[in-house]
């Protein structure tokens, strides 16, 4: 049975990132710069965050649609913000030296990747639509793809990650008829060499849709409902954890266009052909409350992703075998995303994995909850606190998050948002949006706009979270006379 080694495991996960953020807010652009959203997002973009706000409206205008808004947000510890943008998206990354001629850059990249954690997530919604009456409630639909990853290597992942066979304190060069390779002097498991590491990724499209309505509507008090059915198209996911030096658990599920090679080490769910297939299918549910306490004061409770994907595509599952081989010379510049398919097709002889027909995967579900207070109809303020229910899956924020932030509106054609964020292993960042409305009256509303996730990481170079939320095509209409922004008004 062939092996596979951490750093095919790193190169997996890395390898979806260049397909395509901690993103709380998924693809709302209007709501990443304030901090909170989930008693802020309504029409379609309440799905995934907060279903009940469907049940009233930020505008006049029955009808929301959208085309193509999202984002993506890097946190990284290893490289600084010039190296994330040109060495590893770059297509041009600045190329190590010949081990043998200067082998120092190598040792560099060591020391920034170890314990350094690596943390990123993307999200697009293809196409959102909504509409939202008195008395029918809200009912939302939407296409949208998510990305995710989160790695964390020790001294010695990082070392067999950019050195490979080169790493003199654990291989010796040999050679045969297919080249160079290391083998082991005195072979560790794979838990004693890499604890503790971490690495996750998952990559999946989902169908989402939602209806929310008033169930309480008394003088002064308002209660919304909701809930939001998911159908999940899955092309890719690797979890490797290694908590100690007893422990190594880890499976996979990767689709052609991941372009793995597994030699001889068939599984019963092997799939064929190239380019984007389909790996796994599941089935999520969304639930939401939000109380309003007269018309200033929104409290809200929702837990999200309720479900789980049956990954039947490519499938393995790890061991923790002895470490005694490696035909890799190293990563040859921090390019990890450009150079991950020849990594994984040359380290393929480190790490058991046992193909299987299937294997059921949780979501990672989440607890959110928030509280937000508008002081008048131009000025909002509001807090958010995220708390993963499962922690131990890919996607999954291990730390709770929270953030506090405001809404500004100076004019009828623009809305400012700042705040505070704060947990889910990225530091704290301080987060800054604007949008535009070039057309806004009762008729229609055409909204355009960006955010970042962290407003000082324009300024400076390390320790950064490099981000962009953007959205153009987002429209209102559907005048009605007799009806204000909360349904029942």
């Amino acid at each position: 049975m062939k092996k596979l080694s951490l750093m095919v495991f790193t190169a997996l996960l890395t390898a979806a990132v260049s397909l395509v953020n901690a993103q709380l807010e998924y693809s709302a652009f209007t709501q990443t710069g304030s901090g909170y959203s989930v008693t802020a997002a309504t029409d379609y973009q309440s799905l995934g965050i907060n279903p009940a706000n469907l049940g009233w409206k930020r505008n006049v205008h029955a009808w929301n649609i959208t085309f193509v808004e999202g984002g993506f947000s890097v946190y990284s510890e290893p490289l600084n913000k010039e190296q994330v943008y040109t060495d590893l998206f770059g297509s041009d990354a600045e190329k190590f030296p010949d081990y043998n001629v200067n082998p120092q850059p190598r040792f560099d990249a060591i020391e920034n990747f170890t314990d350094a954690r690596l943390l990123g997530s993307a999200a697009i919604t293809v196409f959102g639509i909504s509409y939202q009456k008195e008395k029918f409630g809200g009912i939302a639909f939407a296409v949208r793809s998510r990305i995710h990853w989160n790695s964390v290597l020790n001294h010695k992942a990082a070392r067999f990650l950019f050195l490979g066979y080169n790493d003199d304190t654990y291989f010796e060069i040999m050679e045969d008829e297919k080249g160079k390779y290391g083998k082991a002097i005195n072979p560790e498991s794979t838990s004693q060499l890499y604890s503790p590491s971490h690495l996750e990724h998952i990559w999946y499209n989902e169908y989402v849709l939602g209806y929310g309505n008033k169930i309480i509507n008394e003088d002064g008090f308002k209660l919304y409902g909701g809930l939001a059915l998911k159908y999940l198209q899955g092309y890719g996911s690797v979890y490797v954890d290694i908590p100690d030096v007893n422990t190594a658990i880890g499976y996979q599920s990767l689709c052609p266009l991941y372009k793995v090679d597994y030699g001889d080490n068939e599984t019963p769910s092997q799939m064929t052909g190239e380019g984007l297939q389909t790996a796994g299918t599941g089935f999520a549910f969304d639930l939401g409350l939000t109380f309003q306490v007269e018309d200033e004061l929104k409290v809200a409770v929702a837990v999200n992703d309720i479900g789980s994907i049956n990954w039947d595509g490519n499938v393995y599952d790890g061991t923790n075998p002895d470490v005694d081989e490696i035909r890799s010379d190293g990563l040859g510049s921090y390019n990890i995303f450009g150079e991950a398919g020849d990594v994984i097709s040359d380290n393929t002889n480190v790490g058991e994995w046992e193909g299987l027909l299937e294997k059921k995967v949780n979501l990672p579900t989440n607890l959110r909850a928030g509280i937000s207070y508008q002081f008048n109809p131009q000025w909002e303020v509001g807090t958010d606190l995220y708390y993963a229910l499962k922690d131990d899956v890919p996607g999954a924020f291990r730390d709770p998050v929270f953030g506090i932030g405001t809404r500004y509106d100076p004019a009828n054609w623009v809305q400012l948002s700042m705040g505070f964020v704060s947990g889910g292993q990225f530091g704290w960042d301080i987060p800054f949006g604007a949008t535009f409305r070039p057309v806004n009256d009762d008729k229609t509303s055409w909204e355009i706009g960006f955010a970042v996730r962290d407003l000082p990481s324009l300024f400076k170079e390390d320790d950064v979270t490099v981000s962009v939320v953007m959205g153009l095509l987002r429209f209102s209409f559907g005048y009605e006379e007799d009806e204000k922004r909360f349904l029942d008004e």
